[in-house]
């Protein structure tokens, strides 16, 4: 008798749901990387020989740095009163863009400690001849100039400046020689005082300068009248020359330094940098204005003869009083000139000098620095290449076994 067919028995057997195993097995990590210890050690002990032998290849490099603080250059503007008088309206007065930052950062600069060091021979020392003191040259090829060793330089100096405090500091690195980076240092801030001393010729400066030469003229003017008033008096002469003796005369005399003074005045802004060419033009015709009205009222020196004693008398000792006041207008402008270009001065002061570095302590190369990269680095890439070799080892298997079957 068949047995009739049950529908449970069509019915498949339960198998549970498969999921795929995506968490890290720290295990099997440790036990491959103890597989692989040998490239994990020889990676690591590769990079580490390496920085090692890097830390007694690499040339010594000695650091010596300056810290300095601006001073001077106030940009308010203080020749206000100074430049009242001038015959025109000067809009803005700003100040210039010299600043001990620029001179530090300018290629001027850095050709100057080439040539006051000579730093040319040293910083080419591999195309100088020291015994014939001669370069060694290539066909075609020329020696290297003032601008190459600036250029060359460059990369030696850098500067960081504080915003809050405003104090610059200065470093200075050179290979093999602390005595030089210190030279370096030191010559820089001496050059950096010259440039800025020549470079700021400020309005001020060039107004003290013209005064300091009227201020001399005014004095031998004086000496003069003094000597003939010595000798008329003495009755060694009885002509006196008299400059300017009438009242009209001194009148034009007066007009005459008023319209100098101004011009003086408008030829130092004229050289002011930072004005428009329309501003330019305007003080030109000013000038131009100026020089013709003095060429109406110039007058030559006169010699005049006046017999009468106590009138001669009388007019040199109102032309010495003349002078004597002038004398004193122009040492109390000149004193005036001079305190303002001191205000408008930029200068800066040393706060920490430069100094030799020690030399058995160079800047570089850090040798910790580079043996700890170098072990870590060494290190990590162990470790990637061994399980790198572990994966493709992986692969080649499943690929056999794949081939088998």
């Amino acid at each position: 008798m068949e047995r009739k067919e049950n529908w449970r028995d069509k019915e498949p057997a339960y198998t549970p749901p498969y999921y795929e195993d995506d968490e890290i097995d720290l295990y099997e990590l440790y036990l491959t990387l103890k597989k692989r210890k040998k490239i994990v050690l020889g990676t690591t002990f590769l990079f580490t020989a390496i920085a090692l032998i890097l830390c007694f290849i690499l040339p010594k490099t000695y650091k010596t740095n300056v810290s300095i603080m601006p001073l001077g250059g106030e940009k308010k503007s203080g020749l206000s009163s100074l430049l009242s008088s001038l015959p025109v309206s000067i809009p803005g007065m700003s100040q210039s863009g010299l600043t001990v930052e620029s001179i530090l950062q300018s290629r001027i600069l850095r050709e100057k400690i080439v040539n006051d060091l000579n730093l040319l021979p040293i910083l080419f020392k591999d195309k100088w001849d020291n015994e014939t003191k001669k370069w060694i040259l290539n066909e075609n090829e020329k020696p290297p100039t003032v601008l190459d060793g600036a250029e060359v330089l460059k990369n030696l100096i850098s500067y960081s400046s504080d915003k809050k405090t405003g104090v610059i500091t200065i470093n200075v690195e050179f290979k093999k020689d602390p005595v030089m980076a210190y030279k370096i240092a030191n010559d820089l801030l001496n050059a950096t005082e010259e440039i800025l001393k020549e470079k700021t010729f400020t309005v001020s400066k060039k107004y003290r300068i013209y005064l300091g030469k009227q201020l001399e003229q005014v004095r031998k003017r004086l000496e003069k009248l003094q000597k003939i008033y010595s000798e008329f008096t003495q009755g060694k002469i009885r002509e006196i020359p008299m400059l300017s003796f009438t009242e009209d005369e001194i009148e034009k005399g007066k007009k005459e330094g008023s319209l100098i003074a101004k011009r003086e005045k408008l030829k130092a802004y004229l050289e002011k940098p930072g004005l428009t060419p329309y501003e330019k033009e305007k003080i030109k015709r000013e000038l131009s204005q100026i020089e013709k009205q003095l060429s109406n009222i110039k007058g030559e020196d006169s010699y005049v003869s006046v017999p009468d004693y106590q009138f001669n008398l009388m007019r040199l000792k109102t032309e010495i009083g003349i002078t004597q006041g002038l004398y004193e207008t122009l040492v109390k402008e000149y004193e005036l000139a001079k305190a303002q270009e001191m205000k408008e001065q930029i200068s800066f002061q040393v706060i920490d000098p430069p100094y030799i570095p020690d030399p058995d302590k160079p800047a570089k190369p850090k040798k910790k620095l580079i043996v700890a990269v170098g072990l870590i680095s060494g290190l990590f890439l162990g470790i990637f290449a061994a399980f790198f070799k572990e994966w493709l080892d992986n692969i080649k298997k499943r690929d056999l076994v794949e081939e088998k079957q």
